[in-house]
């Protein structure tokens, strides 16, 4: 029997499970109070939690839980039935690895400094590897793949070698999973020193560009020895486009019409690294010398002025003609993008359109009031950023979202 999704706020319950990275394994559920859990699209983000240490909590060894590196934090956040109490849906909303800790003595709590999966990719440095004409979408799973892969270490303990199983997903189908269907030549050697992170933001910057998130999950739902996470690709972009029940007002009247209630949001216009004709240099000198520009011939032809600027070279990375051009692309349109930005959209997370009916790629649509815009406006953009707020006494469940590349719907 399916039971009915309950709508009363109090019905909500975060849970925050701690594992080992190398073998997966569970150490310890613990609680937290005053968490912030960010995340952002094709990109590293953080959190922050405090675990109280009461005997109750001392008990469950949050030391050993909570070492910074090498433990994990999955954030699960339940849906509860009123009557029963039993769990109607369970999502895992954040995950990401501990990577400081603070220890205060008076107050017994213990302040985790938490960082997204993306973030390690920033830790590790890429290998040698050789691309021509291949999927830009297989080219990021080779990328992410190496750089959470392990050495392969001759131990006795079991499991301390080669990848961890919170990432396997990442290593399945690098050849035949879905494809971007635009290639590309990549080339990277590992006396570059490039950082894992840095290399996939470039590539997934260039040209038209592609989004990319990791998505944490339970493997079997209800186990919490089966946390993973995999990596969601979607060429041009990730998420649903203008999905109707993702929308959001400033005027609370609107919620009687199924809007969800902005209680605050903050609309920054800035042209300053927005240009509209991009050249990049890349290997050589002179006349050999790599280059490429990208235009916008819709801004010139409408009326704007010549903005533009140039990418400097940098013989490690602009080997080839293709990666010239994806950059000075991928630069041009992210400039653009960004010159509009809806941020700090501070949202109900437990009110409907609740936090786990929607992922970060999503459009989501704002209706602006007067008050705010002038005269009223509704404003389509892509989420590309999310800080949760879990509920605790004193403190209902929020959510802030980051929006891109609004346009008046």
């Amino acid at each position: 029997m399916t039971l009915p999704a309950p709508s009363s706020p109090g019905l909500i319950r975060w849970r925050y499970h701690f594992t080992d990275f190398i073998l997966g394994s569970l150490l310890a559920t613990l609680p937290m109070r005053d968490v912030s859990l960010s995340d952002v699209l094709s990109g590293a983000a953080s959190g922050t939690g405090v675990v109280p240490l009461h005997d109750q909590v001392l008990a469950r060894q949050p030391f050993a839980a909570t070492v910074p590196r090498r433990s994990c934090l999955w954030a699960e956040r339940q849906l509860l039935d009123a009557q029963s109490g039993q769990v109607v849906t369970s999502s895992v909303l954040w995950g990401g690895i501990v990577m400081s800790r603070e220890r205060n003595h008076a107050a017994r709590t213990m302040k985790l400094g938490l960082v997204t999966w993306p973030a390690y990719l920033a830790r590790r440095l890429v290998g040698d590897g050789f691309y021509t004409q291949v999927d830009k979408f297989t080219i990021a799973r080779s990328l992410a793949a190496y750089c959470v892969d392990q050495p392969h270490l001759d131990t006795a303990e079991p499991g301390i070698y080669g990848a961890s199983p919170h990432v396997s997903p990442l290593f399945a189908g690098i050849a035949s999973a879905p494809f971007s269907g635009v290639l590309a030549d990549r080339t990277y050697l590992g006396s570059d020193l490039k950082p894992g992170l840095e290399a996939l933001t470039e590539l997934g910057n260039s040209g038209a560009g592609f989004d990319w998130r990791f998505d944490p999950f339970m493997a079997t739902p209800g186990d919490l020895r089966t946390f993973q996470v995999r990596m969601a690709l979607g060429y041009p972009r990730l998420g649903r486009v203008r999905p109707a029940d993702l929308r959001w007002s400033t005027e609370e009247a609107d919620s009687r019409q199924r809007w969800g209630f902005v209680s605050d949001l903050t609309i920054s216009e800035d042209g300053s690294a927005a240009n509209n004709q991009v050249t990049a240099l890349g290997a050589g000198s002179g006349p050999d010398q790599i280059r490429a520009t990208a235009t916008s011939w819709n801004e010139l032809y409408s009326g704007y002025p010549l903005y533009e600027t140039s990418l400097g070279s940098s013989s490690q990375d602009d080997r080839t003609l293709d990666t010239v051009a994806g950059k000075a692309n991928g630069a041009l349109a992210a400039g653009l993008a960004g010159s509009v930005r809806v941020t700090g959209v501070t949202v109900r997370g437990d009110l409907a359109p609740a936090v786990h009916t929607y992922q970060l790629g999503d459009d989501i649509t704002l209706r602006l009031g007067e008050s705010t815009n002038g005269q009223p406006a509704t404003l389509v953009g892509q989420l590309v950023g999310r800080t949760i707020e879990p509920e605790q006494p004193g403190r209902t469940e929020t959510v802030k979202l980051d929006v891109q590349g609004t346009v008046s719907g």
